[in-house]
């Protein structure tokens, strides 16, 4: 009985704070979408090892799917111009601007699983437990920033491969987040890319999120999480 009404207090006090402290709300709901990712990686996971599937691209399905789904929950919609450059079954180089982690809910909208989509990411993310793993398995292309050498050859790999399996190669040019609305400079892997595959650069833009999302200021907003 005493573990009970401790449990209600805490539950009341959490629900309280939720509804009052802006900080402890972007909190939440960051983190029930770490929470998603990581049960959509699971998924993905299990997926592929029990259908025996090797490393593809194709293994992005299950997340494609999802995290169209998961976008309602918070109540956000896109409104994507320009999609038809993206919609066909050819290679090319696709530079996007870099703003948060929740870069994944506009990066599966623009993916399209009858196509071969990989993103480009920092090694350190392969080592991040299961959703490092789905993310290896779905044929992410991870790059050693502090080996520069080792950098070159896994360049020199998706050029390799670019034609060969088509894919589209999303790709953060500026090289980290950049939470301030403007671009930094870009870096020069991803035009290398395309000029040695000899395959065309279709820029994407995500508009500022500023306006609903803010780390600094604490700021999330939500239509359906309030």
């Amino acid at each position: 009985m005493f573990n009970f009404v401790i449990w209600c207090s805490i539950l009341i006090i959490s629900i309280i704070l939720y509804f009052t402290n802006n900080t402890v709300r972007y909190y939440a709901k960051y983190g029930l979408y770490l929470l998603f990712l990581t049960i959509i990686s699971t998924a993905t996971v299990l997926l592929v090892i029990f259908t025996c599937r090797s490393k593809s691209t194709k293994n992005n399905r299950l997340a494609i799917w999802s995290m169209k789904k998961l976008k309602y929950l918070y109540g956000w919609e896109f409104d994507i111009h320009g999609r038809e450059y993206l919609m066909n079954d050819e290679a090319s180089v696709v530079l996007v601007n870099h703003q948060s982690g929740l870069d994944l809910f506009g990066l599966m909208e623009l993916w399209n699983w009858e196509y071969h989509c990989t993103v480009v990411g920092k090694r350190s993310l392969m080592y991040l437990g299961v959703f490092g793993l789905a993310t290896y398995l779905c044929d992410t292309v991870f790059l050693d920033r502090y080996d520069h050498a080792r950098a070159v050859q896994q360049m020199n790999a998706i050029v390799d491969n670019i034609h060969s399996k088509k894919l589209k190669v999303f790709v953060f040019p500026e090289g980290t987040r950049n939470h301030e609305g403007s671009m930094l400079p870009f870096k020069k892997g991803a035009f290398h890319i395309a000029v040695q595959s000899q395959v065309p650069i279709i820029p994407v833009v995500f508009s500022s999120y500023k306006s609903i999302y803010s780390k600094e200021n604490k700021k999330f907003q939500s239509e359906w999480l309030w």
